[in-house]
């Protein structure tokens, strides 16, 4: 079974201060829905959330490993995720930053 998201933003901020947002502990822990903890491990950051779809809650425990960073514009990060009663799953995370207006991001 497989499960992606995908989406695209414009934000009005350089690559250089995106790049930096999406790589904040402080911030990421914000956008993950559920996220109790998050911190940043060697090559990486640790999560923590707990999530509940319908009758069935579960606390996760997640791992991503900073790999093939081209800062500011890109990363293409292995994730692999947790959870006791449910089992676990290997996916990636892929970010990337393009100019399609200047000063744009």
């Amino acid at each position: 079974m497989a499960f992606n998201m995908e989406g695209e933003i414009e934000l009005a901020a350089s690559r250089e201060i995106v790049w930096k947002m999406l790589n904040d502990p402080q911030v990421l822990k914000e956008c993950i829905p559920g996220c109790e903890e998050l911190q940043e491990v060697e090559g990486g950051f640790k999560a923590i959330a707990k999530m509940k779809v319908g009758p069935v809650s579960a606390r996760f425990v997640g791992q991503v490993k900073l790999s093939n960073l081209d800062r500011p514009n890109a990363t293409v990060s292995p994730v692999k995720v947790k959870a006791a009663s449910l089992g676990s799953l290997k996916g990636g995370r892929r970010s990337s930053c393009a100019n399609p207006r200047q000063g744009h991001c």
